[in-house]
This record gives C-alpha cells, sequence and structure tokens, in this order.
C-alpha cells in the first residue's frame, strides 16, 4: 500500500532503517531484524524526493538538487530545445544548456550519485526481502536506474549486490570481454552498452512475471504509486525503440523495432488509457480545462488523469515534501507575474526561481508563426485553437518584454516559458499546502505508449501505416490539434516534442533520430552547441558526437582505479 506507505519516509521506522544505511551497506547475514518496509519505500521515494527530513542521501550543498527527477530534467530537457537555464550555477547554463558538459561538471555528479544511491537502497532490499511482489517492484525499479545509467553513461559501473569492493564498468560483465586484452574506449562502450541492455531486459522480463496486473488507480486505491506489469510493458517498449542507439550507435539501425511495438500494444490493449474529454468531469469542463491540463494538477491523482498513470510518484504538500519534485516544476519554470491557462496563479507561492525557458524551435512545433505567442498569456494562446498542449507563456513581466529568442542566455525573459505544471484542483478545491505540491509526477503515461507503437509500425510497415496514424490521431484528437491526412517519422518526433516536453525525454528522442549530436545531425536549434554570434545564440550549431553520453565524474575516475573514462572525454578535463 504505496499511498500510505509514502507517508512513512519520514516515520521513525524508516529512520532507523537509513541510519543503518548511513552507517555503510546492510550486511544481511549480520543484520538480524532489517527494517523491510522501510526500505521498500525508501526504494520508491527515491524517485522522486532527496532523503528523510528535507536531508539528501548523499553530501550536498542543496538537498533539492539531489531529486532524480531534477536531474532527468537537466540532462535530458535543458540540452536540447525544449529547455535552457540561465543559472550560472553547477555548469547548468555553460555546459549543460549548451551541449558541454564534462567530467568535472558539478551537476553531472549529482545524477551520478543518485543513480549510484538509489541503486544501492534497491540492491540492500533486493538481498533481505521475500514477498516475491514488493521483490519484482523494487526489480522493476533497480532496472530502471540501471537503463538510466545506460541512456546517460552507456559503459556506467554495475555493482547488482551488496559488496564493500570497488564497483566495475558494465564492460567487464560483457560475455565477450577478456581481462588482460587491450580494448579501445569505444568497444569498451559498446561491450557496456550490450551487457546493460541484455541485463535490463533481462530483469523486466523475469520481474514482469511476478508484478500486480496491468491495472489503473487513483489516490485513493491502496496500490496507486505501485509499479505494476504495465510499467515493465513501457519501460521495454522504450528501452526496445531505443536498441539502435545502445547497440549500434544508429538510432535507426534497430533490430528490436517489432518488440518496441508488442510491448507498448500491451500497454494500449491494457487496462490504461488516454486521458480524454469524456472522462472528464462537468465540474472541470465549467472551470476552463482540457484533457491534457489535469494530466499536471494537484488533483490529478483524483481528477480521473490517472487512468493515464502507469507509474505515478507520489507528490503531497503535507506529507512528502521537497525541492527536487512537481515543486521543482513550477519554481523553476514559472515565475511570480505568470498564471495557469485558465488565469490563476500556481497554486503554490513557489514559483519564483525563474530559470527555464524553452527555445524558439519548440515554440515552433506548435505554429509556423511563433512571434504570434509573443506577448500572450497562456490563456491568449488557448484561444488561439492552435493544439491544448501549447501550455507556453509569452506574455511580458510588467513593463518588461518576454523575447522569443534566448539571447544570451542570461535572464529568464530571453525565450518563452512553460505553465504546464500547477498546484490547482481542477475542481476549484485547496491544495493541502501553499508551497509545497499535492500534484504527482507521472514517471510513465499510456500517451508514449502510442507513440513508440507508432514509431516502431512506421519502421516496420513504412510511413503510410493506417494503424501508426490511428494512434497519432488519437492524441491529435485529445490535444484538439489538426488531423492530417498522413505522417512521417520525422512528425512522430515532433509529436514527441509537444506531448512530453519537460518529461525528461528529449534529447534520448534525438538521439534515436541521430539528430542531437554528430555531423549527420541536420536538425538543430538556438545555441546547440554554444554558437554564439553577435552576443546571442544561434541556430546552426553542431556538436560531437560522443557527446550523445555523459562523461563519469572526475572524481569516480580518480577514486577508482576500475574504471575507465567514457570514449570522447579526457580525464584531466
Amino acid at each position: 500500500m504505496i499511498a500510505s506507505a509514502a507517508a512513512m519516509i519520514f516515520a521513525t521506522s524508516v529512520t532507523s532503517c537509513m541510519s543503518d544505511l548511513e552507517d555503510g551497506n546492510i550486511n544481511p547475514n549480520a543484520e538480524q531484524n532489517p527494517n523491510i518496509m522501510g526500505l521498500y519505500t525508501k526504494c520508491y521515494a527515491s524517485l522522486i524526493m532527496e532523503g528523510n527530513d528535507g536531508n539528501a542521501d548523499f553530501t550536498i550543498e542543496d538537498a533539492g538538487k539531489s531529486t532524480l527527477i531534477r536531474n532527468i530534467y537537466n540532462f535530458n530537457e535543458l540540452p536540447t530545445e525544449e529547455g535552457i537555464c540561465w543559472w550560472s550555477d553547477g555548469g547548468i547554463a555553460e555546459e549543460v544548456s549548451l551541449n558541454k558538459v564534462g567530467p568535472g561538471c558539478a551537476t553531472l555528479r549529482f545524477l551520478y550519485y543518485r543513480l549510484s544511491t538509489n541503486i544501492s537502497f534497491c540492491n540492500q532490499f533486493l538481498a533481505v526481502a521475500t514477498d516475491k511482489t514488493m521483490l519484482a517492484e523494487v526489480r522493476f525499479i533497480r532496472a530502471y536506474y540501471y537503463y538510466l545509467m545506460l541512456d546517460f553513461f552507456g559503459d556506467a559501473p554495475f555493482v547488482a549486490t551488496i559488496s564493500t569492493e570497488a564497483p566495475k564498468q558494465a564492460h567487464e560483465y560483457n560475455k565477450n570481454f577478456e581481462a588482460g586484452k587491450t580494448y579501445t574506449r569505444a568497444e569498451l562502450l559498446k561491450m557496456g552498452r550490450e551487457f546493460l541492455f541484455e541485463w535490463i531486459v533481462n530483469e523486466l522480463t523475469t520481474a514482469e512475471a511476478d508484478m500486480l496486473p496491468a491495472e489503473p488507480e487513483t489516490d485513493g486505491d491502496v496500490n496507486y504509486g505501485r509499479a505494476d506489469k504495465a510499467a515493465a510493458w513501457i519501460l521495454l517498449s522504450r528501452l526496445y525503440l531505443n536498441a539502435g542507439t545502445y547497440l549500434n550507435g544508429d538510432g535507426q539501425n534497430n533490430p528490436y523495432w517489432k518488440e518496441a511495438k508488442d510491448y507498448a500494444e500491451k500497454v494500449i490493449n491494457s487496462n490504461y488509457s488516454l486521458f480524454t474529454a469524456d472522462k472528464m468531469t462537468q465540474t472541470a469542463k465549467d472551470n476552463g480545462y482540457k484533457p491534457y491540463d489535469l494530466l499536471f494538477m494537484g488533483d490529478n491523482g483524483s481528477n480521473g488523469a490517472s487512468c493515464e498513470a502507469i507509474l505515478p510518484l507520489l507528490q503531497d504538500g503535507k506529507v512528502t515534501q521537497g525541492w527536487g519534485g512537481s515543486l521543482f516544476m513550477v519554481a523553476a519554470l514559472w515565475d511570480p507575474s505568470m498564471q495557469t491557462v485558465t488565469g490563476l496563479t500556481p497554486g503554490t507561492t513557489g514559483n519564483n526561481w525563474s530559470g527555464m525557458r524553452v527555445r524558439r524551435e519548440f515554440v515552433e512545433k506548435f505554429t509556423n508563426n511563433p512571434e504570434s505567442f509573443v506577448g500572450k498569456t497562456a490563456k491568449e494562446i488557448r484561444q488561439l485553437g492552435i493544439d491544448d498542449r501549447a501550455l507556453i507563456w509569452g506574455a511580458k513581466d510588467g513593463d518588461k518584454e518576454r523575447t522569443l529568442s534566448i539571447g544570451n542566455n542570461s535572464k529568464f525573459l530571453q525565450g518563452l516559458a512553460v505553465v504546464k505544471w500547477n498546484n490547482n484542483y481542477s475542481t476549484g478545491g485547496t491544495p493541502h499546502d501553499g508551497y509545497c505540491m499535492d500534484t504527482d509526477f507521472f514517471l510513465f503515461r499510456a500517451a508514449e505508449a502510442y507513440l513508440n507503437a507508432a514509431e516502431a509500425i512506421m519502421h516496420l510497415e513504412g510511413e503510410n501505416s493506417n494503424v501508426a496514424k490511428g494512434y497519432i490521431d488519437q492524441l491529435r484528437n485529445r490535444a484538439n490539434a489538426t488531423i492530417y491526412s498522413s505522417y512521417t517519422l520525422n512528425d512522430i518526433l515532433d509529436e514527441r516534442a509537444r506531448e512530453f516536453y519537460t518529461e525528461g525525454v528529449r534529447r534520448t528522442d534525438l538521439i534515436r533520430y541521430n539528430q542531437f549530436g554528430g555531423v549527420q545531425a541536420t536538425y538543430s536549434w538556438a545555441g546547440k552547441g554554444g554558437t554564439l554570434q553577435n552576443g546571442e545564440y544561434t541556430k546552426g550549431g553542431k556538436f560531437e558526437a560522443f557527446r550523445n553520453v555523459y562523461p563519469l565524474p572526475s572524481g569516480e575516475i580518480q577514486a577508482n582505479s576500475n574504471l575507465t573514462q567514457i570514449d570522447g572525454y579526457n580525464e584531466e578535463d
């Protein structure tokens, strides 16, 4: 029962468990009474929270920077047209936003430490638990973390058991690796990716058998927030969709399109479904909302939208307070002058960090005339009748104009802003807290299955597939967007931008289409690769293909002689 289990994160039992963790790895042979439920809830809570009682799970000066969701946003959104940040701390503006991350980047360490720490929690639970369903869930969660390790780092360190030994890299576990033989870094990267890909597939398919049936829940149901079979299916679909990237370094050279399609369609054919207008309450409609809006609001666990939430990460303004989950999606993306699409405040006073905006090329996903969004509120942009997902803010702040251009990325008013996330209730009800958020973060949504399936089908059957078109049409119908007579693979890439912006998948999508790093990329955006001309970041830049994966933090390389830096990076950087 995760709904109540989430509340246990701050309870004495979990604190006691965490004191054991802080002393080092639990040895199940020595620890006679490990706190099983404490470890179990910790594995879930670590998906979105920083730690216990506002403290991070590892040493860091700002606990909020340690959270997983915040770091996924930083490293999968900010390097693309879907985001940019002007903050100078931790290399966010100079490195992450401009595709120049090096091994010494401070923010990179936070991503790496979070994943490593969370994997450790899972390993501890798996060493002592016996309940097969809980074991399967935590196995799934650990597989998700290793999926992120694969996606971000490629040849990441790999530890699947409690051990005091220094971790070895994934390539050493590849069945074709020969100790003592000399390999290039490119060869090691390939072997590491191959091992992790195969290991994750095995973990997910094994865990799926013992996971709960695929069944959407609301926040009043006992199993709301638990990973079920559909979570394994959607992650397998995502993994197979990106197999070309992971196995061949070419996202379009993929031997697993059929598997990506099959697992996506398992989700589509399950009891999970798109949240559409016919599932909305009349009150929500009367209050001016559209279905897409309700997915990202404070009552999204109870307003009907959770029929789409394959794995909701729980947020409650009174119980699960934190700086790096849903609050981050408002605080970092809003300023106090902004309003929701219905003209409201964000439902939280935590809206003044004013950091992230979007670039012109993202706005162009919605309109051929992006200048038409400048000077308009989100409500006025909605009234243009283009696409309900265009939750964009272009209005000025007092007498200060907002620009479509990101300029030299030195202030929040350079670039249009996003009001997709808020803490309001579709019923008009009052959030649990005036500052912290009730908005659950839907880590996987059924919408992804529709676009995964459509993309895979086009590769298997051609772009004229009526089945693929039907899947895309359902999303566009939900958004009240124009339905076209046909679609291309590039249309799907654009559709994914419209559907999933700020949700942490854009970099991965661009890499799969070979449009991120490398000379083969034909798509560009303002500031790509840090192109600055006449004091303004411009479109047209490129950067090296090796930056499709991030380096291991330099401190890890220096501390662990088992590790070899990722191909393309220099340890002394």
